[in-house]
């Protein structure tokens, strides 16, 4: 059984009655359905924590940039 993330998924968040009629319907696949959320789930925390170490590292780099270009000469 081919599983794509829009079958259990609406964009990041778990669609849990999806996944719950994929469970029901496909039974003897119920283990590999659950590893699949699963695995997508921590996939997507992951790039979520980097997306937003990122996000603050460019702020930080950004404040600097402006603190460097606008201080007053003196």
């Amino acid at each position: 059984m081919e599983r794509k993330k829009e079958m259990f998924f609406d964009w990041d968040e778990v669609n849990v009655q999806r996944v719950l009629t994929h469970l029901q319907q496909y039974s003897n696949y119920s283990e590999s359905i659950l590893n699949f959320v699963m695995d997508t789930l921590v996939h997507c925390t992951e790039f979520r924590m980097r997306k937003e170490f990122l996000k603050e590292r460019y702020e930080h780099k950004l404040q600097e940039l402006y603190a460097e270009y606008m201080k007053e000469e003196e």
